[in-house]
C-alpha cells in the first residue's frame, strides 16, 4: 500500500498541495493500522509540514515544507540525492511518527509544522541527534579516531541554481534565473556508526567530490605583485628557463590592468596586447593567471543583479576567449563580491562566478581557478569551510608572514583541512607575502612547498620570491627541490585523482591510518600518498641566547635595560631594569605597568661569554619592529626602523671562552611587539625537528637508516635537507626530469623501489590526459605495481599489471626503468647477478649508483643520499602486458619462491 503512496507522491508536483495530501494519507494509514508498515526503499515519510527522507542506513534528511513545497532540486550546497534508500516501518503512538529502521529511528511530532522535536536514536534508544534549532552550513568533520555517531549540517540558504550557473543567461530574468524563494530548514544528519570513512564518502556523494586540477597545477609557480610589462613578464619566464629551474605557471597580480584594482580593461602601456602576451607565454610552455579584486558594479547589488551577472561574466570570459588560463578570486581586499543570500560567505559564494565563467567558456577543459580558503584568514584558522567549499581545488589562505610561526600555520592547516574539512589543495603565499624572510626561512618554506599540494612563492610590492634573489644556496636548494617534484609527479597525480573518487587527502594526516595512535593526530607531519612520511622543518637553527651566557656591567646575572616612553631611545629612560635575558613578547601586556606597549623602544648592556665548548658563534635578533646589536662597540646587527618580524643575523662572530661587551637596541612602533636575541654556531647550521614515525619499518630518505614505529625521534638537518622517510616495501613512480609538466611522456617511468622482506606496498600509476574533464567520464588509466623481497634467496620481484582503461592521446607502449635499493640488511658485497623478465634471463646492463652525500632522493641520476642503489632499464614493451621481473643477488640462481601472493 505505502509503495502505490511513494508512486502517487512522485507524480504529485512539488508543493503545497503535495505535502498535505500525502502527509495526511501517511498519518491517517498510521491510525487506522498502528501495526508495522513495510515500505520499500528509497522513501519519504511526510509527517504535517515536514518530510523526512531516509537517504540510506546512514543518512536522513528532514526538511519543513517551503513556499514552494519540498525540494527535490539540487541546490548551491547539495549535489545530488539519487540515493538507494533503506527499507524501514513507521508507527504512530502518543502524537509522534516513528519511523524504524534496522540501523536508526527518527521521531517527528504527528502534527509538525517545524523540525522542533525530531529526535534520532540508535537502534538501542541512545539518543543520536535531536534538532535544536541550528542551521550551520559549515562544521569541521570529527577526526577518523573519534568514532562519529552522528554529525550533520543545514543546505542553508537553500537556493536553487540556474541551468548556466552563475553566468549571464540567455535572456534576462529574475536573479539570474537562480530560485532564491524555497528557503527552509533543512538538515542533512549523518550516522556512520563510528566510521570516519562512511561518514566521508557519504559526504562527498551528497555534497560533490573535489575537482582534479589540471596537471600543470600541480607543476611551479611564479608570483609575486608586481607590475610586469609584456617584456618583464617574458624575461621572468626567461630567467627561470636559463637558470634550469622548473616553471609552469606565471602570476600577474593586479597591474596587468588599467586603474590596477577593477575591471578587465588591460593596462596598454605595460600590456598593449594582452592576447599577443598570452600567446608568447604559451610558446615558451608557460599558463597565466590573473588576479582579479572584483568589485561590485552596483556597489552592494546581488551577485545575481543583472548588471553584476553580464559584467562579470564577459569581463572574465574576455579574457579567456584571449587566451587567460587561469583567474584569481582574491577577496582579501575590502571590496569582494557579495553573495545573494545571508549566511552564505563571500569566500563560498564567491568562487561560483568565476569556476561558471571558465567551465562555460571552456566546457571541456577542468576549471581552474585560485580563491581564498573559507575559513583561514591570513594564515589564521578562524571557522570551518562551508560544506560546498572542497569542490573547488585551488585555494590560499591570504596574506602572510615569513616568520615560523607562519610556516607552522601553513602546514597545520593545510593537514588539518585534508582530514577535517576534506580539501585537499590548501596552499600558502609560500616565503611569505608582507615582508622578506631570513635565507633559512625562505629554504624552509620551499623544502615544504616541494612537497605540498601547490608550489607558489608569492610576496607583496617591491619584494621577489624568486630563488636566485635570495643567492646562491637558495637557488641550489629550490632547484633540486623542484627537480625532485617533478620527478614525484605520477605520485602526486596519483593523490590527487584517489582524492577526487574518495576524498583521501594529498597530504594524509597519519590518523588516516593510524587512528588508534593519539600521535597520529599531529597536524605538522604527513604521508605524500601512503609511502613518504614528511616532517617539515618548521624552526629555525637559530636558539635563544642562554641567560647564563650574559652578565650586567656590576657582574650580575642578566643584562642592564634601559626603557623609554618613545620609539627612538631618546631623552631619559622611563625606568631600568636587569632583564635575565632578551626573549620577549609584549603584544598582550606591556613591559610594565603604565609603559606604553606601543611607540617604545629599550637598551640592554652588559657582557656576553660563550662556552668554550659550544665554540664560535653568530647571534641574530627576531624582531617586530626594529633591532640593532654591538659587540665590543662593533655593530654586527642593523635591522632598524619599522618591518613585521624578521630574522636579522650579525655579520661577525663571537670568539668562544671570553667576555665580550654587548648592546642591543629594540625599537617598536605600531602593532605586534617582539623581540629575542638569538645564536647559531659558526661552523654547523642544523635545525631540529622531532617527529613521530609510525608502526613499521621506515627508511630515512637522506641516509638509508631504518627507524621502527611506534617512536618519537628527533632528527638534525641541515639547511638542504627536510626530514623524510619511505615506508618499507614501497614502490614509487617517477616521471622524467622536466622543466615544465608537459614537457616530456611519462616514458620511460622510473620505479624506485625498497623491498623488505614481508612488506609489499602496492601503488597505482595513475593516467589521463591531464587537461579535460573526461577522467570524469572514466576516461583514464591505472597500472598496478607491486614489489617485494625474499630474504632466504636474496631475490627482489617487480610485478608491472597490464594497463587498465584508456583515454585520448595514451602511449601504447612504454619502457620501465628499475631503481632497486639493495635491503639494509643484506650483505654489502651483494650485486646484481641475474635479472629474469617473465621468466626467460634478461641481458641488460646494471648501473650500480655509488652512496653520494649531496644527492636528492627519488631518481636523482647523479647517485643517491641513502646507499647503494642498482638500475637497470626493461625493455619497451605494450601497455596492455604484464611484466613480472625477479632479480638475484646471487651468484647463481639456485631456486625461485615467488615472494608475492598469487
Amino acid at each position: 500500500m505505502i509503495r502505490a503512496f511513494e508512486k502517487l507522491n512522485g507524480l504529485i508536483p512539488s508543493g503545497f498541495c503535495r505535502g498535505k495530501f500525502l502527509g495526511r494519507i501517511l498519518v491517517a494509514l498510521a491510525l487506522l493500522q498502528p501495526a508495522i508498515l513495510a515500505v520499500a526503499a528509497p522513501a519519504s515519510v511526510i509527517v504535517g509540514e515536514v518530510r523526512v527522507q531516509l537517504l540510506s542506513d546512514s543518512l536522513v534528511r528532514m526538511e519543513t515544507k517551503g513556499a514552494e513545497g519540498f525540494e527535490d532540486r539540487k541546490t548551491f550546497h547539495v549535489a545530488g540525492r539519487n540515493w538507494p534508500g533503506t527499507d524501514f516501518t513507521a508507527v504512530t503512538n502518543s502524537g509522534w511518527v516513528e519511523i524504524r529502521t534496522a540501523d536508526y529511528s527518527v521521531r517527528v511530532l504527528e502534527k509538525a509544522v517545524s523540525l522542533a522535536g525530531v529526535h534520532i536514536d540508535s537502534p538501542a534508544g541512545a539518543e543520536l541527534y535531536h534538532y535544536d534549532g541550528k542551521l550551520e552550513n559549515s562544521r569541521w568533520l570529527p577526526a577518523p579516531g573519534d568514532q562519529p555517531q552522528a554529525w550533520w549540517f543545514a543546505d542553508t540558504p537553500r537556493i536553487v541554481p540556474s541551468l548556466w550557473g552563475v553566468t549571464a543567461p540567455p535572456e534576462p530574468m529574475p536573479d539570474g534565473g537562480w530560485d532564491l524563494s524555497n528557503n527552509a530548514p533543512d538538515v542533512y544528519v549523518f550516522l556512520p556508526r563510528g566510521n570516519y570513512f562512511q561518514l566521508r564518502q557519504d559526504f562527498l556523494k551528497l555534497t560533490g567530490p573535489t575537482e582534479m586540477m589540471p596537471l600543470f597545477a600541480l607543476g611551479a609557480f611564479d608570483s609575486r605583485w608586481h607590475d610586469y610589462s609584456e617584456a618583464t613578464a617574458l624575461k621572468q619566464i626567461d630567467d627561470y628557463r636559463a637558470r634550469k629551474i622548473p616553471l609552469d605557471v606565471l602570476v600577474l597580480d593586479t597591474g596587468w590592468r588599467a586603474g590596477a584594482s577593477t575591471g578587465y580593461q588591460p593596462n596598454i602601456a605595460l600590456f598593449p596586447d594582452l592576447p599577443r602576451f598570452f600567446s608568447e607565454a604559451h610558446a615558451r610552455s608557460v599558463k597565466v593567471l590573473c588576479n582579479d579584486h572584483p568589485e561590485p558594479v552596483d556597489g552592494n547589488a546581488s551577485a545575481l543583479n543583472a548588471r553584476e551577472l553580464n559584467f562579470r561574466f564577459h569581463g572574465l570570459a574576455g579574457l579567456l576567449q584571449d587566451g587567460l588560463d587561469v583567474w584569481w578570486y582574491d577577496r582579501n581586499w575590502p571590496i569582494s563580491l557579495v553573495s545573494p543570500a545571508p549566511n552564505l560567505r563571500k569566500e563560498a559564494w564567491g568562487m561560483r562566478p568565476y569556476h561558471d565563467a571558465t567551465a562555460r567558456v571552456r566546457p571541456d577543459l577542468r576549471p581552474l581557478i585560485l580563491a581564498n580558503v573559507d575559513g583561514i584568514d591570513n594564515g589564521s584558522r578562524n571557522h570551518p569551510m562551508d560544506v560546498s567549499a572542497h569542490r573547488y581545488p585551488f585555494q590560499w589562505t591570504g596574506d602572510i608572514g615569513p616568520g615560523w610561526d607562519y610556516l607552522r600555520r601553513a602546514v597545520e592547516n593545510a593537514v588539518y583541512s585534508g582530514a577535517q574539512s576534506l580539501f585537499p589543495y590548501e596552499s600558502d603565499d609560500l616565503g611569505g607575502h608582507t615582508s622578506d624572510p631570513t635565507l633559512e626561512q625562505y629554504v624552509r618554506w620551499i623544502e615544504y612547498g616541494a612537497l605540498s599540494p601547490v608550489y607558489r612563492p608569492h610576496c607583496t610590492r617591491n619584494l621577489e620570491r624568486m630563488p636566485w634573489a635570495f643567492g646562491p644556496v637558495a637557488e641550489t636548494v629550490a632547484r633540486n627541490y623542484l627537480n625532485l617534484r617533478y620527478r614525484l609527479l605520477p605520485v602526486f597525480y596519483a593523490a590527487a585523482h584517489e582524492n577526487y573518487e574518495t576524498g583521501e587527502p594529498i597530504l594524509r594526516r597519519l590518523d588516516l591510518e593510524f587512528p588508534q595512535f593519539a600521535e597520529a593526530r599531529r597536524d605538522d607531519e604527513y604521508l605524500i600518498g601512503r609511502n613518504i612520511l614528511v616532517a617539515p622543518v618548521l624552526q629555525s637553527s637559530l636558539e635563544i641566547v642562554p641567560d647564563h651566557w650574559l652578565k650586567t656591567a656590576a657582574g650580575q646575572a642578566g643584562l642592564e635595560g634601559e626603557y623609554f616612553a618613545n620609539e627612538n631611545l631618546a631623552g631619559q629612560p622611563a625606568f631600568k631594569r636587569t632583564d635575565a635575558g632578551i626573549d620577549f613578547n609584549w603584544d598582550a601586556k606591556s613591559p610594565a605597568p603604565n609603559f606604553p606597549r606601543t611607540f617604545s623602544s629599550v637598551r640592554w648592556t652588559g657582557t656576553i661569554e660563550v662556552p668554550a665548548a659550544v665554540g664560535d658563534i653568530f647571534l641574530a635578533t627576531l624582531e617586530d619592529d626594529g633591532a640593532r646589536v654591538w659587540i665590543d662597540r662593533r655593530q654586527v646587527i642593523d635591522a632598524w626602523g619599522p618591518h613585521d618580524s624578521t630574522t636579522s643575523k650579525a655579520t661577525a662572530t663571537i670568539t668562544a671562552g671570553v667576555p665580550h661587551h654587548i648592546r642591543v637596541e629594540y625599537q617598536q612602533f605600531d602593532g605586534h611587539s617582539r623581540i629575542q636575541l638569538l645564536w647559531v654556531s659558526a661552523t654547523t647550521s642544523t635545525a631540529v625537528r622531532d617527529l613521530w614515525i609510525p608502526p613499521g619499518d621506515w627508511v630515512d630518505a637522506w641516509s638509508g637508516k631504518m627507524a621502527s614505529g611506534p617512536e618519537l625521534i628527533t632528527n638534525s638537518m641541515p639547511l638542504d635537507e627536510i626530514p623524510m622517510y619511505i615506508r618499507s616495501g614501497a614502490i614509487l613512480p617517477l616521471a622524467p626530469e622536466m622543466q615544465f609538466t608537459g614537457e616530456k611522456p611519462w616514458n620511460p617511468v622510473t620505479l624506485d623501489l625498497y623491498p623488505d622482506a614481508g612488506n609489499s606496498h602496492p601503488i597505482t600509476l595513475y593516467e589521463d590526459d591531464t587537461r579535460t574533464i573526461a577522467y570524469q567520464r572514466g576516461e583514464f588509466r591505472t597500472t598496478e605495481l607491486t614489489a617485494a623481497a625474499n630474504d632466504a634467496d636474496k631475490l627482489v620481484q617487480v610485478k608491472i599489471g597490464a594497463a587498465s582503461g584508456s583515454f585520448t592521446g595514451a602511449l601504447t607502449e612504454r619502457r620501465w626503468i628499475l631503481r632497486i635499493h639493495r635491503p639494509a640488511h643484506w650483505p654489502k658485497d651483494l650485486a646484481v647477478a641475474e635479472i629474469q623478465l617473465n621468466g626467460k634471463s634478461l641481458d641488460v646492463g646494471v648501473q650500480k649508483l655509488e652512496r653520494l652525500p649531496m644527492a636528492m632522493p627519488f631518481g636523482d641520476k647523479s647517485g643517491t643520499p641513502d646507499g647503494n642503489v642498482f638500475e637497470f632499464s626493461l625493455p619497451s614493451a605494450p601497455v596492455t602486458a604484464a611484466q613480472s621481473v625477479v632479480v638475484s643477488w646471487a651468484s647463481k640462481l639456485t631456486a625461485f619462491h615467488d615472494p608475492l601472493p598469487k
